[in-house]
């Protein structure tokens, strides 16, 4: 399975996305409902990433230990260098009749590239302005970085 962070993204009424990520020992998923401009200002947070080590860009949509799901996307450099990854903090929705036993949740690193990134937040602006589309940003395996 190859290391990724994707996010599906819908407008309607409301407007959704779908966030799946994975890297090499786990996985998430959730469904959100979201305003788009939430979507676009991640876009717009990415351009340039990092601009310094302590640099970070949070997103978060949903309620942390909520039956809704929720999801957190923090981006960050891990180390001097300048490296970076995203902790994702992810939990699925329990639906109707579910009981909250279902409910599962992950916090995992994804390292990445920062030419992904790059082509991550041009493909967010890029399914907003269709209206409809994913977003993928493609992680690399911890070892293949020389660090």
């Amino acid at each position: 399975m190859e290391p990724r962070l994707e996010i599906k993204f819908l407008r309607d009424d409301p407007s959704k996305i779908w966030v799946t990520a994975n890297n090499e020992s786990f996985a998430g998923e959730t469904e959100q409902y979201i305003n788009p401009k939430t979507l676009q200002n991640l876009s717009d947070q990415l351009v340039g990433f990092p601009k310094s080590n302590s640099d970070e860009v949070i997103f978060e949509i949903g309620e942390k230990d909520s039956t809704d799901g929720y999801c957190k996307l923090k981006f960050y450099c891990f180390d001097s260098a300048g490296h970076t990854a995203v902790i994702v903090s992810i939990s699925n929705g329990v639906a109707g009749n579910q009981s909250s036993d279902n409910l599962c949740s992950a916090i995992f690193k994804l390292q990445f590239e920062a030419f992904s990134l790059d082509e991550f937040s041009s493909s967010i602006k890029r399914v907003l302005d269709l209206g409809e589309g994913k977003s993928v940003l493609i992680g690399i395996n911890a070892y293949t970085q020389n660090i």
